[in-house]
Parts: C-alpha cells; structure tokens; sequence
C-alpha cells in the first residue's frame, strides 16, 4: 500500500509538470504573437507616417521652388553676381615651448628627498 502511494504521487506530480508545462507555453506563444502584431503595426505605421512627412515635404518644397523661380525671373542678371571675399586663414601660432623634462625631474627629485 506504501508503494502505491508513493506511485500515486510521482503520476500526479508527472501531470502536473505537463499541465503547467502546456499552460506557460500557451502564455508564452499567446505573449509572442501580440509581440510580433505589435511590431508589424508599430513599422506600417512609421512608415506610413514618414510617407506623409515626404508628400508634405514635397508639396512645401514644390511651392518654395516655384517663389524662387519667380524671384530669379525678377531680378536683373548683375544681382546674380555672389560676392566672394578672400578669406586668409588665422595666423599660426607658435609651437609651445618644449617642457623642461630634465629640470621637472631634478625639482622632483629635490622635494622628495633624493
């Protein structure tokens, strides 16, 4: 009769592991589905969001062109002319001075002691 338990016992702990087994696979698929729709709908909505953001930019841009072609036509040719002014680069420095390595070392050297 003692064994009987014991077997008893071992069959319904076997079952339950298949049970919690079944149930945190099932949460776990249920979890990586709403993960992977998240992530599908997450990138059509960026993408139709900078789709938008393109077609709005070219319209604005399309308009902008159109006032500089305007702007081009009315002005004379002479204004066209861009001014261009030398620019001379900054004037060099001289090298900073080399650091007394040797003279550092005997001041150590005399504060310490040695």
């Amino acid at each position: 009769m003692n064994w009987l338990k014991v077997g008893a016992i071992v069959v319904g702990g076997i079952v339950v592991f298949f049970i919690f087994d079944s149930v945190i696979h099932v949460l776990l698929s249920v979890l990586t589905a709403v993960a992977f729709v998240a992530i599908v709908a997450g990138g059509a909505y960026a993408g139709v969001k900078i789709a938008g953001a393109r077609k709005r930019r070219q319209v604005k841009r399309s308009a902008a062109d159109r006032e500089d072609r305007q702007v081009r036509r009315e002005r004379p040719s002479q204004e066209r002319a861009i001014d261009v002014r030398p620019v001379t680069p900054p004037p060099t420095r001289a090298s900073a001075p080399q650091h007394d390595v040797e003279g550092d070392l005997a001041r150590l050297k005399r504060e310490m002691g040695g």
